[in-house]
């Protein structure tokens, strides 16, 4: 099997950008180009760090939420040992507040993060390189460059929500047309199919000649009517929301959504594992279930990865959504109420906790009756 290398990740919102903005660290050698400190110590030294950067600058691309800001304090780090002997080190600083403002979607978490970088700059400015050469780009750059990055990560949040409504003002437009068709399949085709299989009744009760061929017959295409009623009724089902067509379309826009946001989506089993069980309601609520939590997962989990699992016991049928982000904090909030209370008027439950790495969801309604599962 081949396997594909990357520098960076198949992420269609970066682009080429990120290839030209490491072009930047050639700033490190502005200082032994213009002679300042021109010695082979600081060729060195600013070749080294240069080499120690290159590799966390691409991870740094890879990662996020607090990964990511570990990754910036390391490239922080190169900058406070470059610092005594090349001013220029203060491009490292810049690039380590990028990556902090980017690992936080929240202004005051993104705020925080880069007053990190502002610290380990200032007391390096302090008490490795005291110069105004230094200590101007750096916090200048700093401030600018690290709000620079907290605004692209509040972007690509926005991007990801407008992915999602956008997928939903279409798969609610597919919903309602499948929905009109199957009122027109059913109100002309099931009443015309029903009016054949009682014109075939007739035929059968009056036949005077040939009484036992004519019977045949008229046996047979009341037969054939009946069963092509039950097609209707069938094509119908698949035309409805039920029987998992609207859930498994919500996957695919929920799965767009969380890929934008640099969330890895992954499903375990499928609606397919208790689709004839769902009727509209049932698979509505579900569906609203899966983008509340995904929507949750990209807002506030700060999660690498989101997975949704589909099972159907013998008792319980339902979905369990989970992440390994942060972990639910506070109280729930109006979402996750009023999911609760969805759930409960259909007679199903709702559970969400927190675990050491990420938060669990889980939905689950009883198994129907022989006779309600006929209906669905």
């Amino acid at each position: 099997m081949k396997l594909a290398w990357r520098l960076l990740p198949p992420d269609p919102h970066l682009g080429w950008v990120p290839l030209v903005w490491v072009l930047y660290v050639g700033f490190v050698f502005l200082v032994p180009v213009l002679g300042e400190f021109a010695s082979a110590q600081v060729w060195w030294a600013s070749t080294a760090v240069t080499v120690l950067f290159l590799p966390l600058y691409f991870s740094a691309y890879w990662v996020t939420g607090w990964r990511q800001l570990v990754l910036a304090v390391l490239i922080a780090l190169l900058g406070v040992a470059l610092a005594p002997v090349n001013t220029g080190a203060s491009t490292f600083f810049v690039y380590a507040a990028y990556f902090a403002g980017l690992s936080q979607h929240r202004i005051r978490d993104a705020a925080l993060a880069i007053g990190l970088v502002i610290i380990i700059a200032g007391l390096t400015a302090a008490t490795l390189a005291p110069t105004i050469y230094f200590a101007g780009p750096t916090l200048l750059g700093v401030v600018i460059v690290g709000f620079l990055g907290s605004h692209f990560a509040q972007q690509r949040v926005r991007q990801a929500e407008l992915h999602m409504a956008r997928g939903e003002v279409a798969a609610l437009a597919r919903i309602a047309e499948r929905d009109r068709i199957a009122g027109d399949l059913h109100d002309l085709l099931g009443h015309t199919l029903s009016v054949i299989a009682l014109k075939s009744e007739l035929i059968a009760a009056v036949a005077q000649r040939d009484a036992e061929r004519a019977g045949r017959e008229a046996t047979e295409v009341q037969g054939i009517a009946r069963r092509a009623l039950d097609e209707v009724r069938t094509a119908v089902r698949g035309y409805t929301v039920g029987a998992g067509a609207g859930l498994r379309q919500e996957l695919k826009v929920v799965g767009g959504s969380l890929e934008s946001a640099s969330v890895e989506f992954i499903v375990e089993g499928g609606p397919e594992r208790f689709a004839q069980r769902l009727d509209a309601a049932r698979e509505g609520v579900v569906a609203l279930a899966v983008r509340e939590a995904t929507t949750n997962v990209i807002r506030h989990a700060d999660a690498k990865r989101c997975w949704i699992e589909f099972f159907d016991d013998h008792e319980v049928y339902g979905v369990e959504i989970r992440d390994d982000g942060r972990g639910l904090r506070g109280r729930p909030g109006h979402g996750l109420l009023g999911m609760r209370r969805r759930v409960e008027a259909l007679g199903g439950q709702l559970s969400v906790r927190r675990e050491s790495s990420g938060t669990r969801l889980r939905l689950s309604f009883a198994r129907p009756s022989d006779s309600e599962e006929a209906q669905v």
